[in-house]
């Protein structure tokens, strides 16, 4: 069964990652450093590459010879498919490999060739693990010979075993007694047969990548791509202490037992389980990080103590000249008994790559036991060929290094000038890395959005791509790090373009312009010229806010409240810095990002009531507005939304909530929040309070607008629903009549809210009579429940479900699926979950004084339609004042201060009270509307707008 939908990147194809960032992009052409895509206007347009086919095209794009040699292949149709057969092209490129580092190392090396990176490093990881097996076995092989001998000796009454000898037998081996020589071989046996069966074990360094094959993958420090596939591998370790790594060698070494015989005696013999250690000189997806001085002291150790561990060193990315060197590893003083190579060998055109192992290391067999179908074809290796003679030929090295000099300079000059910015430069060569700052705590919500979810370097890389047609991408593994890799004959034109491109972006990181980076996400229109002031004040805001909840240490009630953007006009309050963006631009950005970014907590608040006692709330938001989520659960049954939900309860329990309150849509796609059977955090949708909210603004609105409730006609839209069921089956005692509405084809649900309604009256039949107990007053009963009282209240009440047929019968109760049905009632209650307005001028009456209290979010009603309708009233309901924390404000909720919707006022309320229980889960009940007014009461809320 597949289990709950991943929330994020993580639920993501790499396709959707990249068109999430703006830069799945196809691009037509290639040519040197430039390719080619299409604009809006169906131009062809060169772009920088500064990615080089991560680290692939130190040539460039079709280099000429590189070309030719290609075409001639084909031009003289060279074998592609010959297995099995002598295959000179990739013999000459053997022996030219092995010719090229002989003269650079002035060591000898047996070259293979394979078709990727990755599989030339499980090739010398099963080169390594075979040769412990040999030495292992040849251990073995030396044993049984030194058994032989020893009986051999005996037999020839050269040696004596003696009682003396046995005990010191028993003090080596642990084993005890050792009754005689029968004894003695099977202990000896059974010790030397467990040494010999240990697996071996191969080490990797942090932030190393070595592909993503599994044998390569296992030695891959990224979590992310390791996990899902290897967990607990222990035959492959990461050396996170260099300084304590070479004790765990010694305690990881296997011990096997022989004897000597002058005198004789029993030895106890270690050999290491460690069969080799990988490593790149210049860790590229890791973030171009190189080897600390402790890794590197470690490895010339590991040489000198244990010269039999293969030391493997990983240049498939940095190797060939790439970083100014012609073999990196013996650049960094390194030892090296396994290289391995692929990218640039292939010229940019070629899918190839080499292992090549000391050539006094290497079995001749391990070609039969480790192939590759597609390696050693003729085409890639003359490819390969000409590359080696290319790269020698233009010193290819020394470009790299001098380029890389003037590209570091250039970029430490930006560091200094955009410190906010650039926390790091490094590299060397045409293998570069600019790592930017933690933007995690950025007052821009947007920013430290993409900074916490590690997608701000990849949308740097868009903003580059779509504003200065400068290609970047951010390394896998630490993906604040932009990576360059350019080609070696980057010209200088182009380094002072690379340049002015990152000084723009900085300049628009700097001022924390989110809607200048993601434009190109948004579609096109007009910068507003004054946003950036606004984001500026927004941000100085955001900040001491940041600044006095941290001031605030005492501990104190921890509530967690989960929300999703209400509309595009949310998102520019949930962070002003978007605000120059046109509402076709945000929704456009929403849908890009919405699926690539995880909720998470975007502002904290505390609320001290009028009984003294404080509640934390710990806001988390999800980028989806109502119209997104509606489609969601149309189209996808709410698959998206759930996940989103669930996945910010989840942060909500680890920031130690105790209770968890759920806003909007939130509580519709978790049917009201009965997707949690937790314990812990309790859970609550709010409906309690938000219809003792808007009860209190209907009635106190009412009065105002001297509509006689007690004989008013009232209609619920939405009725089918919890909330307007509730809200129904509370004014079915206060109105004259009322009139119950849904969608088209609800006519069965409304039915079963007229008998819920008919249950709470036969409930009140038992209340004193002409007194109704509300959440905030006592009031007259209304004239249906007079006619309900008169009827019935001298005899024991029918059943809800005959109670609700007579109600319908004396039309004290109507139903209806058209919201023009609105035209007979004197006050509407609208509570529906559409993500748009569904009632407007033409749904209200002319004639008369009309009130409309909307509870929905979004409002359901067009408030444009009204202007030149004097009659109607639309007030807001489901809102609370605040008046104990009068600047209280959450972000993206577009209320003024010291007001908060009900759903977040309850999450609050409960807080305060210290209730650690489910409270408004599944359907709510008249009973907690009443118990939240009286609490609301006790602590000071206010549940009656001022209009």
């Amino acid at each position: 069964m597949k289990t709950q939908a991943s929330v994020g990147q993580a639920g993501l194809g790499k396709e959707d990652l990249l068109a999430a960032a703006g830069v799945y992009v196809e691009y037509t052409r290639a040519e040197g450093d430039y390719l080619y895509m299409r604009d809006e206007d169906d131009e062809e347009v060169p772009v920088l590459d500064m990615v080089g086919g991560f680290g692939a095209s130190l040539l460039g794009h079709y280099h000429p010879e590189i070309t030719a040699v290609q075409q001639d292949c084909i031009a003289h149709r060279r074998p592609f498919l010959a297995q099995g057969s002598c295959r000179q092209r990739s013999l000459d490129l053997k022996e030219a490999l092995a010719d090229y580092l002989h003269r650079h190392t002035g060591t000898d090396f047996s070259v293979a060739l394979y078709s990727t990176g990755t599989e030339a490093v499980e090739a010398a990881l099963k080169h390594a693990r075979y040769a412990f097996g040999q030495r292992v076995g040849a251990l073995a092989d030396a044993c049984n010979a030194n058994v032989r001998e020893l009986l051999t000796r005996l037999e020839r009454g050269e040696v004596r075993i003696e009682a003396a000898f046995l005990h010191d037998c028993e003090r080596l081996l642990g084993q005890e007694p050792l009754e005689g020589l029968d004894d003695l071989l099977a202990a000896v046996a059974a010790a030397n047969r467990q040494a010999f069966n240990a697996q071996p074990v191969i080490a990797a360094f942090p932030r190393a990548f070595h592909g993503k094959t599994m044998g390569s993958l296992a030695h891959t420090w990224n979590r992310d791509a390791r996990l899902p596939f290897i967990r607990n591998h222990g035959a492959a370790v990461f050396i996170e202490s260099p300084q304590d790594f070479l004790e765990e060698v010694e305690r990881r070494s296997l011990a096997y037992f022989r004897f000597e015989f002058a005198p004789l005696r029993l030895v106890r013999c270690t050999m290491p389980t460690l069969a080799a250690v990988i490593y790149e000189p210049l860790r590229g997806e890791g973030g171009v990080l190189e080897l600390g001085a402790a890794d590197k002291t470690l490895l010339r150790e590991l040489r000198a103590r244990h010269p039999q561990v293969a030391l493997i060193a990983d240049e498939i990315q940095c190797g060939l000249g790439r970083t100014g060197h012609a073999v990196e590893s013996l650049a960094c003083e390194l030892p090296a008994d396994y290289l391995t190579f692929a990218k640039s060998l292939g010229g940019g055109l070629a899918k190839i790559s080499a292992l090549a192992v000391r050539k006094d290391l290497y079995y001749a067999e391990f070609s039969m036991l480790h192939s590759s179908t597609f390696a050693e074809d003729d085409m890639s290796s003359m490819i390969a060929k000409r590359s080696l003679e290319i790269i020698e030929r233009d010193d290819l090295a020394g470009r790299s290094a001098q380029l890389g000099q003037t590209l570091l300079g250039e970029l430490r000059a930006l560091q200094k000038r955009w410190p906010r910015v650039i926390a790091d430069v490094r590299g060397r060569g045409c293998m570069l890395g600019i790592e930017l700052q933690d933007y995690a705590d950025h007052p821009s919500a947007v920013l430290s959005s993409l900074a916490q979810q590690q997608m701000l370097g990849m949308l740097a890389a868009g903003y580059l791509l779509h504003r200065h047609r400068v290609r970047v991408l951010p390394s896998l593994g630490r993906r604040r790090v932009l990576r360059l890799q350019p080609s070696a004959y980057l010209g200088s034109a182009e380094v002072g373009r690379v340049c002015e491109a990152l000084d723009q972006l900085c300049a628009v990181l700097d001022a924390g312009d989110a809607a200048t980076l993601l434009r190109h996400l948004s579609g096109p229109g007009e910068a507003d010229a004054d946003a950036d002031a606004r984001a500026a004040a927004a941000w100085a805001d955001a900040a001491a806010s940041q600044a006095g909840a941290a001031a605030a240490t005492n501990a104190c009630e921890r509530v967690g409240f989960i929300a999703h953007l209400v509309d595009t006009e949310s998102m520019r309050a949930w962070d002003p810095a978007v605000a120059a963006l046109s509402d076709d631009q945000l929704g456009e950005l929403r849908g890009h990002m919405q699926r690539a970014l995880e909720p998470q907590r975007v502002a904290r608040r505390r609320v001290r009531s009028a009984l003294g006692h404080e509640v934390e709330l710990l806001l988390y938001a999800i980028l989806m507005d109502a119209e997104a989520i509606e489609q969601d659960m149309r189209f996808n049954k709410s698959g998206q939304i759930r996940a989103q939900v669930h996945h910010a309860y989840r942060q909500a329990r680890e920031d130690g909530c105790s209770l968890v309150g759920f806003g909007g849509y939130t509580s519709i796609v978790t049917a009201n929040c009965t997707d949690f059977d937790h314990d812990h955090p309790a859970v609550t949708t709010g409906n309690a309070l938000t219809v003792a909210t808007s009860m209190s603004a209907l009635r106190d609105a009412a009065r105002a607008s001297n509509i006689r409730l007690a004989s008013a006609h009232v209609a619920v839209v939405g009725a089918a629903g919890n909330i307007g069921q509730t809200h129904a089956a509370l004014l079915a005692r206060e109105c004259g009549s009322l009139l119950l509405l849904g969608r088209p084809g609800s006519l069965g649900r409304l039915r079963a809210a007229a008998t819920a309604v008919a249950a709470e009256l036969r409930e009140a039949l038992r209340s004193p009579w002409g007194v109704v107990d509300t959440a905030d007053h006592q009031a007259g009963e209304g004239e249906l429940m007079v006619r309900v009282r008169r009827a019935w209240g001298g005899e024991s009440p029918p059943d809800a479900e005959s109670l609700a047929a007579w109600l319908l019968d004396e039309g004290l109760i109507r139903l209806g699926d058209a919201v023009e049905l609105c035209r007979l009632a004197d006050i509407v209650v609208s509570a529906s979950n559409s993500a748009h307005a569904v009632l407007d001028a033409a749904c209200f009456a002319t004639d008369r004084p009309v009130l409309v209290c909307d509870v929905a979010v979004p409002g359901d009603v067009d408030a444009a339609s009204l202007a030149v309708h004097d009659n109607v009233r639309v007030i807001r309901g489901g809102i609370v004042n605040l008046p104990m924390a009068p600047d209280f404000g959450l972000p993206g909720m577009r209320l003024a201060p010291g007001k908060v919707y009900a759903c977040a006022g309850e999450t609050l309320l409960l807080g305060l009270a210290g209730v650690r229980r489910d409270f408004s889960k599944a359907a709510i009940t008249t009973a907690q509307v009443r118990e939240i007014g009286a609490l609301a009461r006790l602590h000071g809320f206010e549940l009656v707008q001022k209009q």
